[in-house]
Formats: structure tokens, sequence, C-alpha cells
């Protein structure tokens, strides 16, 4: 019976909210809200049982590290293992959802859209998405070539937690990408719904859509910093107290070079074995011990010159 209850309820909605003033059913509405819905479910579902809104972790060890480290921090007895989410590939995805949601209830429910103009709007936004999810697996599968040390090797820490945080914790860079994104959502969205006749996508104004560029653009260029560049496969310091990976291999020490002598800029190298007496050596059998014993005396060129 409970499997039943939510396919019933759902077709009772279905039902009574696309009645016409005559009440018949509107067909068109009807299936719009059927598609929408599923979109909207499939979305959910696959966000919290895929690897679809999720980074790549390739160093296993150190993500079971970072685990018993979130673990023995929080004292849960148990946590679930599951990649952090990405930034740049939730942006895409719901720009995809809302973009599309849109598109299918103006032509189901406003009428035919074949006759529009392209819509910019649409299309810059789909792009934006697009470019930003694209490179920044660029940088990721880069990262993973050259063996650098990535943050994303953790366990997931919350929705909002994944998609603010860097290595550094919660980032401006991040948290700059998500407040503009959200606002552009919010505006499109609230101009679709005040649209009462005609089946044209809604337009953004100009200085939004480049804010959204500006904003993406910033977060690309300080995401290709956050694990210390491709180029570095150093462990780069955090503050969240989470391993990146091995740190880096120790310098081998510098020799030092030999001391060299002022006068001629030569190589200071005493020749010890032409030294045949010091100035602690006894006093020879049979000689008077009131007369000075003289000693040699070593030269900074290393030849031994008689005492006096």
């Amino acid at each position: 019976m409970k499997r039943l209850l939510f396919p019933t309820l759902l077709a009772a909605v279905l039902l009574s909210s696309c009645n016409t003033a005559d009440g018949s059913i509107d067909y068109n509405q009807t299936l719009a809200l059927i598609i929408i819905i599923v979109i909207i479910a499939l979305f959910f579902v696959l966000a919290a049982y895929s690897n679809l809104l999720r980074d790549t972790v390739n160093n296993c060890d150190v993500f079971e590290a970072n685990a018993r480290k979130i673990q023995h921090k929080r004292g849960l007895k148990r946590i679930r293992n599951e990649n952090p989410y990405s930034l740049s590939r939730v942006q895409l995805a719901v720009w995809t959802v809302i973009i599309s949601c849109s598109y299918i209830y103006l032509e189901l429910c406003m009428g035919n859209c074949n006759s529009t103009d392209i819509n910019q709007t649409a299309l810059v936004l789909m792009g934006i998405g697009a470019g930003v999810t694209a490179a920044g697996s660029i940088m990721d599968n880069r990262e993973i070539q050259n063996g650098t040390p990535r943050h994303q090797n953790a366990p997931s820490e919350g929705f909002f937690v994944d998609l603010l945080s860097d290595d550094q914790g919660i980032s401006i860079h991040r948290f700059q990408n998500v407040v503009w994104t959200f606002i552009a959502m919010v505006i499109y969205l609230h101009k679709v719904c005040n649209i009462a006749t005609g089946c044209d996508l809604p337009e953004l104004s100009d200085t939004l859509l480049a804010l959204t560029g500006i904003s993406g653009a910033t977060y690309l260029v300080l995401k290709s910093q956050e694990n210390g560049g491709a180029e570095d496969a150093s462990e780069p310091a955090n503050n969240t107290g989470l391993s990146t990976g091995p740190a880096a291999a120790i310098s081998p020490a510098v020799p030092v070079p030999p001391t060299v002598n002022p006068l001629n800029s030569s190589p200071v190298i005493p020749d010890t074995a032409s030294v045949t007496a010091s100035t602690s050596s006894p006093i020879p059998e049979g000689a008077d011990p009131g007369v000075a014993v003289s000693t040699p005396e070593v030269t900074p060129t290393g030849s031994v010159t008689p005492g006096s």
C-alpha cells in the first residue's frame, strides 16, 4: 500500500491542477507537469546516488586517511565515504534543469516555440556553465596526471561546505561564484513565472550576464591555484587538517666549497706529510732543557719553514 501512495498523490495533483475552465483536462499542461517533475526528480536521485555532481577521487589511501580524520574530529561512529560535490558540475546541472524545464513549460503551456528567435540569454548561460565545467575538468585531469596532491581526495562534508571550500576552507572565489549564480537563477525563474503569453524564454540584462561570466572566470583562475598549481606537486599548506598527499622530496645537502686564501685565491690544502714535528713534541733526548727547541712552521701554501 505504501508503494501506491506516492503515485496516487502525484496523479491526484496532476489531474486537479491541469483542469481548464470548463472542467476538462488540459493534456498539454499535464504532460508539461509530468516531464518537469520527472526531470527534477531524476536530478535529485542522480545527485544523491551517483557521482554525476561529484569530484573525481584519484588517491584512495589519502581519501581513507581524511575520512578517519573527519570521523575522529566530529566524534562520529560512522561516516559516509562519498566524493565531494563539484561546484562547476552542480552549476551546469542546475542551469540545465532550469532552462529545460522553462522551455517545456513555455512550449506546452504557452504556445508554439518554433517561431521564436534564438534566445541569447539561454545560450550564454549554458555556454558559461559548460565552459567552466570543461575547464575545471581539464585542470583536474592535469593535476591527476602530474601527481599533484588534491584537496578533493577527501569525503564530502556536506553539499554547501563542498561547494564553498578549497584546501584552505571556505574561499571567497567560490563564495562569489555561488552568490552571482544564485542571483541569476532567481531572476531567470522570476521572469519565467511572469510570462503571461508567448513562448520566448526570458532575457537577462547584459550587466548580469557579464557579472556571471566574470564570476566564472575568477573562479577558474583561482581554482587553478587551489592545489598549488598543476605544475607544483608539493603538498600545499592547508588549514583543514586533512592530508592532500605525499610531501615533497627533501633536496640533497649542498656541498661546502673549500676555503680560499684571499692572498692568492687558491684553495688552502695543508700538506700534512711535510710536517715532521709539532709544537707539542717532547724535548729530544740529551738536549738542554733550558735551550728552546725550534718547531717547524707551516706557511699558507703548505710548505714547511724551519723555526728560528
